[in-house]
C-alpha cells in the first residue's frame, strides 16, 4: 500500500491556470520574471514530511531479505534536496573506502550501469511543461507573432502528430524538430491572418469575403516570408525554461537517492534515457553532477522508446565511460515511470527494471494517461490511437517489473537487491 505525505502542496492546475492568465496580459519583461517566479514555488518545498530516516544497519538488513518482504519497514518519505556538487566515480569510491561504518553495498566494486527516465520520473512533468509553454507564449509575443496562449503550443502539435497517424513518413525524426514544427505553424498563421487583414482593408472588404483564391496566396506568403531563425529562437526559449523548470522541481528525495547509489557503487555509470527534449547535464543545480550522459531521441537518427535502438546506444555510452576503470558491466538496471516504453522497451535489450509506480504525492501522470479516459493533461499531445498502443504495450511489461517502488527512496535498496540476485545467479 502506498503512503502519502499528509501535507502534500504540490502546485495544482489552478496555480497553472492562474499563472498562465497572468502571462496573457504580461507585455514586458518583467512580466516574464513574475510568472517564472510564481512557478518557482513548484519546487523542493513542495512536500513536507517528517520521517525517520532507516539506519544503515536496517538499510542492510532490508537489503538482504527475499525480494518483496519488509517493503513496508523503515521507508523514508521525501525529504529537502541535498546541496549539489561533482560527484566522480572515483571521488565516491576514496570516500567509500575511507569510511569503514558504511555498509558495503554487495557487489559493490563492480561495474554497474544505472539508466533513468526523467519526465514524471525525477520530477514532475505538469509544472515544467506548463513553465516551457508560458516561455514559449511569451517569446513568440516579444517577436511580434500575437499572443498564443500556453495551451496553444501543445494543441498544435497534438493536431500535427493526429495528422501523422495517416502519413507516419511526415513524423520528425526528433522531438525538437515536432515541436519546432508547431511553432513555424503558429507563426504562418498569425502571420496569414495579418495579411488576409491587410487585403480587406485595400479592398475595402470583411476577412469572412476574401475568396479562396486569396487565401491561398494569403498562406504562401506568410510561409515565404517567415523567418527560420525566430523558429529557432522561440523554441529555445520553450527548450531553456524547461531545462530550468525540471531542475527547480526535482523531486526532494531524487538528490539523496542519487548520491546513495555513488556511495553504494562507486564504479556505476549514471545515464538518462528520454523521449523528450530535456538532459540531465543542462540542468546543474541538482542533476548535471551526478549524471555522465544522456541518450534521447533524434541523437545520430536514434528512434525513440521503446525502439532498442535508443537502449543499446546506453550501453554503447556505459562502455566508452567505463574504459579508464576497466569494469566490464555485470548489471545494467533502468528506472522509469512508463510500463510500456521503461520497463517494456528496456528490458527486450537485456536491462532489470525498476517500476517507479510512485505515490500521489509525486504527481506522476503515465498511469492515469493511458487508463483514465477522463484524465488528459492540458500539456498531452499523444493521440487516442497511440495511446491505445501504449496501453496494451503497457500491460504486457508489468511482468517484466524487477522491482516496484512508490517513493524515489526506496530505490537505493531496490538496486541493492537486483545486484545481490544477479550476481548470485
Amino acid at each position: 500500500m502506498r503512503r502519502h505525505c499528509a501535507h502534500f502542496v504540490l502546485g495544482s492546475v489552478g496555480r497553472v491556470v492562474a499563472v498562465a492568465v497572468a502571462v496573457a496580459v504580461a507585455s514586458s519583461v518583467s512580466g516574464v520574471a513574475t510568472a517564472a517566479a510564481a512557478f518557482g514555488h513548484f519546487g523542493h518545498h513542495s512536500f513536507s514530511c517528517a520521517r525517520v530516516r532507516p539506519s544503515p544497519s536496517l538499510l542492510l538488513l532490508r537489503a538482504e531479505m527475499p525480494k518483496g518482504v519488509g517493503k513496508g519497514v523503515g521507508k523514508a518519505g521525501p525529504k529537502s534536496a541535498a546541496s549539489t556538487g561533482s560527484l566522480s566515480r572515483s571521488a565516491s569510491a576514496s570516500s567509500s573506502s575511507d569510511d569503514d561504518d558504511y555498509d558495503k553495498a554487495p557487489g559493490h566494486d563492480v561495474g554497474i550501469l544505472v539508466t533513468w527516465d526523467l519526465d514524471d520520473t525525477l520530477y514532475p512533468l505538469t509544472p515544467v511543461i506548463g513553465r516551457a509553454n508560458i516561455a514559449f507564449s511569451m517569446s513568440m509575443a516579444k517577436l511580434g507573432y500575437g499572443r498564443v496562449s500556453p495551451r496553444g503550443i501543445s494543441e498544435t502539435v497534438k493536431a500535427i502528430r493526429q495528422d501523422m497517424l495517416e502519413d507516419p513518413e511526415l513524423f520528425p525524426p526528433t522531438y525538437a524538430q515536432l515541436r519546432m514544427k508547431a511553432i513555424r505553424r503558429e507563426m504562418v498563421k498569425f502571420l496569414t491572418e495579418q495579411n488576409l487583414k491587410a487585403v480587406a482593408v485595400d479592398e475595402g472588404t470583411d476577412v469572412t469575403k476574401l475568396t479562396d483564391p486569396i487565401r491561398k496566396l494569403a498562406v504562401t506568403s506568410a510561409q515565404q516570408s517567415l523567418d527560420n531563425s525566430a523558429v529557432r529562437t522561440v523554441y529555445e526559449a520553450w527548450e531553456a525554461e524547461r531545462h530550468k523548470a525540471a531542475d527547480a522541481n526535482v523531486y526532494p528525495d531524487v538528490v539523496p537517492c542519487l548520491d546513495k547509489i555513488k556511495r553504494d557503487y562507486p564504479y556505476v555509470v549514471m545515464g538518462a534515457v528520454t523521449n523528450g527534449a530535456a538532459n540531465p547535464l543542462k540542468m546543474p543545480l541538482n542533476l548535471a553532477p551526478r549524471f555522465d550522459f544522456c541518450v534521447s531521441w533524434g541523437d545520430d537518427g536514434i528512434a525513440r522508446k521503446p525502439d532498442r535502438a535508443i537502449y543499446e546506444a546506453a550501453v554503447k555510452k556505459y562502455n566508452e565511460y567505463a574504459k579508464a576503470d576497466d569494469k566490464p558491466m555485470r548489471v545494467w538496471i533502468h528506472i522509469g515511470d512508463d510500463l510500456a516504453y521503461d520497463v517494456g522497451g528496456s528490458s527486450a535489450v537485456g536491462a532489470k527494471t525498476i517500476w517507479t509506480n510512485l505515490g500521489e504525492d509525486y504527481g506522476q501522470t503515465a498511469l492515469a494517461r493511458l487508463f483514465d479516459p477522463n484524465y488528459r493533461p492540458s500539456w498531452s499531445t499523444a493521440p487516442e490511437p497511440e495511446l491505445d498502443r501504449r496501453k496494451k504495450q503497457a500491460e504486457d511489461a508489468k511482468a517484466l517489473v524487477t522491482e516496484e517502488v512508490s517513493q524515489i527512496s526506496e530505490i537505493p535498496l531496490a538496486i541493492r537487491r537486483i545486484v545481490r540476485d544477479v550476481l548470485e545467479e
